[in-house]
């Protein structure tokens, strides 16, 4: 059954790699049709005003005609006589005034709408296996794909780990987490920003078989430069599992969220977050998730690194007589693309 599974989780990772290339490559053809269309547009404009300046031209011509500063077309006189005499100032100039040319039209500006959707993302593949023999029999497997998108105004990013391990042949670990923030960035020069969260965890070794929350608020930018990065975050939110012992909806708050990252130098850099929500309709039930990576770059021309990632959760009240504490700790190599 573990390798079925190892063999179905690989597949899905290998399967969604392609289509994120195809959603790209037909967003790339949508937008190269849009500038042809405008193109076109431009190309008729163009073809509008040559017909206007050459009307203006036309009357413009007759009208000299009709003043006797040019000869009939195909006239002696208009092949051979002298250069003709200026009109007197005030029909020269209700001569200009009837045939001005119009103004040219303004130029064509395409507007700025930023960077699709589409394009941008950094996505990254991360994989861990180890095995130990002897009086115990350990396997474990840490699969995890992450997309990230960030612009001048947003930053998306979703991440997936899937961990599953067994202990003499018996299933030990079988836990899938999806995560997705957007956040809404401080403008250049402020610090207060806007986020939103939502989370899917499927862990058969709970009291619940899965659970789902979803939060959003306000942050702070205490630290930002080429280095380090510190950001603050509060809000509001709940929590809700199903298939567990209690299945009750949690509003929960928000107290502390802290993001941190810095860098040591261009190979070797640190990551690390805290969550610690509480539940506003019971203050004495609460949750905690705590992280911290340490990132290695093996090979900056396939982008190989190599990650040390703990990661704590704790929860006051988990159900039945689950622990209060999960720990985890994983060695895993990536790729990012």
């Amino acid at each position: 059954m573990a390798i079925g599974r190892i063999t179905a989780i690989g597949l899905v990772l290998v399967l969604a790699l392609p289509c994120f290339g195809r959603v790209d490559a037909d967003n790339e053809a949508a937008a190269a049709l849009a500038e042809l269309q405008q193109a076109k547009v431009a190309y008729a404009q163009a073809l509008e005003q040559v017909q206007i300046a050459k009307l203006n031209l036309d009357r413009a011509s007759a009208h000299a005609i009709a003043v006797g500063a040019l000869g009939e077309p195909g006239s002696e006189s208009a092949n051979s006589a002298p250069p003709p005499k200026s009109p007197p100032p005030e029909q020269a100039k209700k001569a200009v005034t009837t045939n001005a040319t119009p103004s040219p039209p303004a130029e064509i500006v395409k507007k700025d709408k930023g960077p699709s959707f589409w394009t941008g993302w950094k996505r990254s593949v991360r994989f861990g296996f180890n095995s130990s023999s002897g009086n115990t029999r350990n396997q474990n497997l840490n699969l995890q794909f992450n997309t990230k998108r960030k612009s001048k105004k947003y930053m998306t990013k979703f991440e997936s780990e899937y961990r599953f391990a067994t202990r003499n042949g018996i299933d030990s670990q079988n836990r899938l987490e999806l995560n997705f923030r957007h956040e809404w960035l401080a403008p250049e020069g402020h610090k207060v920003g806007w986020w939103t969260t939502a989370s899917y965890e499927l862990d058969e070794f709970q009291d619940w078989e899965y659970r789902v929350t979803a939060h959003g608020g306000i942050s702070y930018q205490f630290i930002k430069n080429k280095t380090t990065y510190l950001k603050g975050r509060t809000g509001f939110g709940g929590s809700k599992s199903f298939g567990g012992s209690s299945n009750e909806f949690r509003p929960e708050a928000l107290v502390t969220g802290i993001d941190l990252k810095h860098s040591f130098n261009e190979t070797v850099n640190l990551e690390a977050g805290t969550e610690y929500f509480v539940d506003v309709s019971m203050v004495s039930r609460d949750r905690l998730n705590n992280n911290i990576k340490l990132n290695i770059l093996l090979d900056k021309e396939s982008n190989m690194n190599l990650q040390f990632k703990l990661t704590h959760k704790f929860d006051s009240e988990p159900g039945g007589i689950k622990d209060n504490n999960d720990l985890y700790f994983d060695v895993t190599v990536g790729w990012q693309f």
